[in-house]
């Protein structure tokens, strides 16, 4: 049970309810006991405040995030966890938003992010004037089920193998793997191999044109294709445990919760090599597979030869969960009290 405490600021969750961030932003007030506000108006001047920025759910246009920011640290105390981190990989847009990070985090008392890969890109090219936290992202039960992880219940190993469905889970939008899985699924057919793609989710705004070039695509190359569109907290579970291999295949990844969700199905998702990937596999030890894009039709194939080996072992340890990562903010901002005193 989460006891409220006075150590945990006011949070101010901004953006539209289905936002990624904006979810995060209500969870971790919840894990912490926070209040929560969706107005700036709400808050009193000199007043403790944490805010989960994302130049997108704070204001239209980079400048306005800033401007926003800095308006509002200098009212408040305000410290921020900071997603989607610039990395040159944003292209044309990467040296307007590090312009954007580094005013943010030059006007706020504190600042943390998701991933230790994540701090460092902020530290490389946003210049702050502080030192960084890092929070990892929690892996938290799904809607229904008591604990994180539990092992697949019998025959739902062979249920789910069946069809050798491959899938990539949350928002359809370039970079995130969707593309390669198809190229992949193809060569396995074309070796005679019993294989179909899943996409379990819907594009991300702006990206329809994208998935309708994904869909054309698996037809060229003759993959059957499955798109579920947004898949309802409710059948989350059961959509994630339904596939044969989960694959988390982004080129552009500081911290994801999509890769969160397979674990916390009990899943052992396929990664995409890199920085993050590895981050993941020290924090949480045999729970994911590592490839590169040269071997993912291989390792595809060892997965779908043994499907057991797509499945977490009974007992995984999957912390942080939600009451560590509580317990790391609070602790975090009891920090930055006592070093302002």
């Amino acid at each position: 049970m989460i006891v409220p405490t006075p150590r945990a600021p006011t949070h101010l969750v901004l953006g539209p309810p289905g936002h990624g961030v904006t979810r995060y932003a209500r969870d971790v007030a919840r894990w912490v006991g926070a209040r929560v506000v969706t107005d700036a108006a709400q808050l009193d001047a000199g007043e403790r405040v944490h805010l989960h920025f994302t130049d997108r759910v704070v204001a239209p246009d980079l400048d306005g995030a800033a401007r926003e920011v800095e308006a509002l640290a200098a009212r408040v105390r305000l410290t921020v966890t900071l997603h989607d981190v610039p990395q040159p990989t944003d292209g044309r847009a990467f040296e307007r938003r590090a312009e954007c990070y580094r005013r943010v985090v030059a006007a706020v008392d504190g600042w943390a992010t998701n991933s230790r890969h994540e701090r460092a890109s902020v530290e490389r090219w946003c210049a702050p004037p502080t030192a960084g936290a890092v929070v990892p992202l929690p892996v938290v039960p799904l809607p229904g089920e008591a604990v994180a992880a539990p092992g697949p219940a019998t025959g739902q190993v062979a249920e789910a193998a069946r069809g050798g469905e491959v899938a990539v889970f949350g928002f359809v939008y370039p970079g995130k793997g969707h593309a390669e899985v198809l190229e992949a699924v193809a060569a396995l057919r074309a070796a005679g191999r019993e294989a179909a793609a899943a996409f379990l989710g819907a594009p991300a705004p702006g990206h329809a044109d994208d998935l309708d070039a994904l869909v054309r695509r698996a037809a060229t190359l003759g993959v059957p294709l499955r798109v579920t569109g947004s898949v309802p907290d409710a059948d989350l579970a059961t959509a994630l445990r339904g596939v044969a291999v989960a694959v988390v295949g982004h080129r552009n990844v500081s911290a994801s919760a999509s890769l969160a969700s397979w674990l916390a199905a009990g899943r052992r998702p396929l990664v995409r090599d890199g920085v993050y990937a590895r981050e993941t596999a020290q924090l949480r030890p045999g729970t994911v597979v590592s490839y590169t894009d040269d071997d993912l039709v291989a390792v595809l194939a060892v997965a779908l030869d043994d499907p057991a080996s797509t499945w977490l072992p009974d007992g995984a340890d999957l912390r942080p969960g939600p009451d560590e990562v509580g317990a790391a903010y609070r602790s975090w901002w009891a920090r930055l009290s006592a070093e302002a005193a």
